[in-house]
């Protein structure tokens, strides 16, 4: 497990400013953040270089990106040998309709977000997994979004 990052309030500005404004160049975030522009980027830098920022990209609205079913899959497996659950690790994984996968406690083995253009899509991808005898998944159960209130946006930065 990684250790927590130490920052200070100027890195706490500038990671604050980049989750709003990923897109800001670095004089407009140096202004923000009362530093000149080559020490600001140094900052940036080595707070990617640390791993707490991963990357930048753009937040596409799934329902305009052709995705009209948002699900969220509890998977269970029958068998939980290493190389089954690789081999299944390694299809969800691929799968482009796969937007988010954690390996979670309890009676599900996998929670995956999944989006998908229909219901009929939903049903032929989570049925061709169910009857692939190589996966071995033992059962899907599905929870439908019908309405987002709040969506996954990035984590929040934990106060010191």
């Amino acid at each position: 497990m990684k250790r927590r990052i130490q920052l200070d309030a100027i890195d706490r500005r500038i990671v604050a400013i980049l989750l709003r404004q990923g897109r800001i160049t670095n004089q407009a975030l140096s202004e923000q953040v009362g530093l000149s522009a080559r020490p600001c980027l140094e900052r940036v830098r080595k707070l990617e270089a640390s791993g707490l920022i991963r990357g930048y990209h753009a937040s596409l609205a799934p329902e305009l990106a052709g995705h009209a079913v948002t699900a969220f899959a509890q998977l269970a497996l029958r068998d939980h040998s290493i190389g089954r659950r690789e081999g299944v690790e390694k299809v969800l994984r691929a799968c482009p309709n796969v937007v988010e996968l954690h390996v979670v406690s309890g009676e599900a083995d996998y929670l995956a977000r999944i989006v998908a253009d229909s219901l009929a899509e939903y049903e032929e991808m989570t049925g061709a997994w169910l009857t692939d005898s190589h996966l071995g998944i033992a059962r899907i159960a599905t929870t439908f979004v019908l309405k987002p209130l709040k969506e996954f946006d990035g984590y929040p930065l934990a106060e010191p």
